[in-house]
C-alpha cells in the first residue's frame, strides 16, 4: 500500500519520507500534442495524473538544449494559484557532462500536474526533445501535517511547543528557518528543515542554507530543494498558519559527510521577512541553555529549549548512529525542558544566546526525545568543526580576494588566472606554479585554498568546471579583457551566464 512503501525507517535520522517515485509512460511525441495558436507563437497542455496523490512533482529531462524562445509552464488542476514558470533552458541543470538537462517541477497539489509547452512562430515542436521519466507521488497533506491514508494526525501536541508561543527574543531568528521538499534520484520525496546564514560582508544579503548532510549531499538533491518559508501560527494556540515559497532548488557549495553538514545557496532569493541567522564558533559552555527551531513533523515552526549536555563522537549502525560522550567530538548532544524534536526537523539549527544575541552552532542530526521521553538527548553538528569547510562564503566581506601566492597582492591573470586554470584541469602541487611563479609555496595550503575556492569556480554557471573554460574566463576577466573580449569564441550553450555582462558581475560578486 502506499502507506507501507512511507512507512518511516527505525532510524534516529529525523528526515520525514513523505512520497514515493511513480515511473511514467512515454509521452507522446510533441509534434503529435494538440497545439492551439497564440500571441507569438503555438502552446500545447499535457496532464499528468498519480491517482489518489495529495500532491504532486514531476522529472522533467531533455536530452538537447531547449531551442530558444521555448517555455514550459507548471501548474496545479486544483489549485489555481499555482502556476509556475516560465521555465528556460537556463533553468535545466546537467550536473555532469553524462547527464541529461533536469529540472524537478515545484510541488503541486492534487493528483494531476498540468505541464503546458510554449513553442515560438516558426519552431517546428518536433526539435524539443522532452521526456517526464519519473513523477513523485507524495501522500503528505503539507497543510494538515498528516498522510492522506492515516487517521492519526503526525502531530505531537501532548509536547510540542508551537514557535509562535516562544519568548519575543526568538521570533527574529526563526525567521531564518524554513522547511524544504528535497526529491532523490529514486523518485521519493522527503522534509527537512534548515537555516539561513549570514555572511559577514554587510553589504549583500545572499541566501546561504545550512541543513544535514543526512538530507542534502549531492548537488542533484540541493537542485531539487522547494522551500517553504516564514510558516508559523499567527498567534499562539491560533493553529492559523501560512507560508510562501520560492522554487528553483540550490546550489550545493559544500558538504561533508562524517559532519553530516551541507551548505546551499538558494537560487531564488528567500522572500520579504526572512532574515539571516548570525553565527559563532565559541565552544559552549557546561549546560549551556540552547533552543532548537525546526518543522517538526513538517508541521508549523515548533520551538524546543534545553541544555548543553556534552560533546559527543557519532558512528553510524543499521539503524540510525551511536553515540559517545568525546570532548574533542564532531557533535553536541543536548536535552530538552520545553519541546522535543520529530522526523523533518532534520539539518534544523540549534542556538545559543549570548549578550541578548542569538548565536547559531549547528544542525540536527537526529535523536531520541519523543512525547514519551521528552528528555532523551538529541544531537547536532558543530559549526566550528565544518566552518574551515564553508569559510569561503562564511568569512566573505567586502575585502577584495588577494592572490593565492601573496596576500599582500591582488588577484593576477599571469598567476592566479593561470594556478586555477590548471587546478580545473587536474593539476596539483609543484604542477600548479610551473613557469609561474618562483615564490617557496607550502603544496598542501595552495589545495587547501583551491579546494575551497572549487564550488564556486563554475564561472558560466552549465553546472561543469572546465579549464578551456572557467578557467581561461578567470584569466581573460584578471588580464582586465571586457565585454566581447572576455567570451570569445566560447560556447555557452548550456550555459546560465552566457552574456559578458553576467559574467563579470558573477566573478566580481565573489571575489571583489
Amino acid at each position: 500500500t502506499e502507506l507501507a512503501a512511507l512507512q518511516q525507517a527505525a532510524t534516529q535520522r529525523r528526515a520525514l519520507k513523505i512520497g514515493i517515485e511513480r515511473q511514467m509512460p512515454a509521452l507522446p511525441e510533441l509534434k503529435d500534442w494538440v497545439w492551439m495558436p497564440v500571441l507569438g507563437g503555438q502552446a500545447a497542455q499535457f496532464i499528468l495524473s498519480s491517482e489518489a496523490a495529495v500532491n504532486l512533482r514531476a522529472l522533467l529531462q531533455l536530452e538537447q538544449p531547449l531551442p530558444k524562445g521555448v517555455e514550459l509552464r507548471i501548474f496545479s488542476l486544483e489549485s489555481s494559484q499555482e502556476v509556475f514558470g516560465a521555465y528556460q533552458q537556463a533553468d535545466f541543470h546537467r550536473l555532469d557532462a553524462s547527464q541529461h538537462f533536469q529540472l524537478w517541477t515545484p510541488t503541486i497539489s492534487g493528483s494531476e500536474l498540468g505541464l503546458e509547452v510554449f513553442v515560438p512562430t516558426g519552431l517546428d515542436p518536433a526539435q524539443i526533445q522532452l521526456t517526464i521519466p519519473q513523477i513523485s507521488h507524495i501522500d503528505y497533506d503539507l497543510k494538515l501535517g498528516k498522510f492522506k491514508l492515516s487517521d492519526a494526525f503526525l502531530k505531537f501536541s501532548s509536547c510540542d511547543l508551537s514557535m509562535a508561543c516562544a519568548p519575543a527574543a526568538w521570533q527574529t531568528t526563526a525567521k531564518a528557518v524554513a522547511r524544504y521538499i528535497f526529491t532523490d534520484t529514486a523518485g521519493s520525496s522527503y522534509l527537512c528543515t534548515g537555516t539561513l546564514l549570514a555572511d559577514k560582508d554587510t553589504s549583500t544579503q545572499i541566501p546561504y542554507f545550512s541543513t544535514a548532510a543526512h538530507c542534502i549531499n549531492e548537488a542533484s538533491l540541493a537542485a531539487s530543494m522547494d522551500f517553504y518559508w516564514l510558516y508559523q501560527e499567527a498567534s499562539c494556540g491560533s493553529g492559523n498558519a501560512t507560508w510562501l515559497r520560492t522554487t528553483g532548488g540550490a546550489d550545493l557549495l559544500a558538504t561533508r559527510s562524517e559532519l553530516d553538514s551541507s551548505l546551499v545557496r538558494t537560487r531564488t532569493p528567500p522572500p520579504v521577512g526572512t532574515v539571516l541567522s548570525g553565527w559563532a564558533l565559541d565552544t559552549l559552555p557546561a549546560n549551556a541553555s540552547v533552543v532548537g527551531i525546526h518543522h517538526g513533523s513538517g508541521l508549523p515552526k515548533q520551538f524546543s529549549q534545553g541544555n548543553f549536555v556534552s560533546y559527543a563522537s557519532v558512528s553510524s549502525t543499521p539503524t540510525g548512529y551511536m553515540v559517545t560522550k568525546d570532548p574533542a567530538g564532531n557533535f553536541t548532544q543536548v536535552t530538552w525542558t520545553q519541546g522535543i524534536t520529530a522526523q523533518g526537523s532534520s539539518g534544523s539549527g540549534l542556538w545559543f544566546s549570548l549578550n541578548g544575541n542569538q548565536y547559531f552552532k549547528g544542525s540536527l542530526v537526529g535523536g531520541s526525545s519523543s512525547c514519551g521521553v521528552p528528555n532523551a538527548p538529541d544531537e547536532y553538528t558543530r559549526l566550528e568543526r565544518f566552518h574551515p569547510y564553508i569559510a569561503t562564503w562564511l568569512e566573505a566581506t567586502d575585502k577584495p580576494l588577494t592572490s593565492l601566492l601573496n596576500t599582500n597582492q591582488p588577484l593576477n591573470g599571469l598567476v592566479d588566472g593561470v594556478i586555477i586554470a590548471r587546478y580545473l584541469a587536474g593539476k596539483r602541487g609543484a604542477e600548479l606554479t610551473n613557469q609561474v611563479s618562483a615564490v617557496t609555496m607550502n603544496w598542501a595550503e595552495l589545495n587547501t585554498k583551491l579546494d575551497l575556492l572549487k564550488p564556486v569556480l563554475d564561472i558560466d554557471g552549465d553546472h561543469r568546471l572546465e579549464a578551456n573554460k572557467d578557467g581561461l574566463l578567470m584569466i581573460r576577466y584578471l588580464m582586465g579583457l571586457k565585454d566581447a573580449a572576455l567570451i570569445a569564441q566560447l560556447d555557452f550553450t548550456d550555459s546560465q551566464r552566457k552574456t559578458a555582462k553576467e559574467i563579470t558581475q558573477y566573478i566580481e560578486l565573489l571575489f571583489f
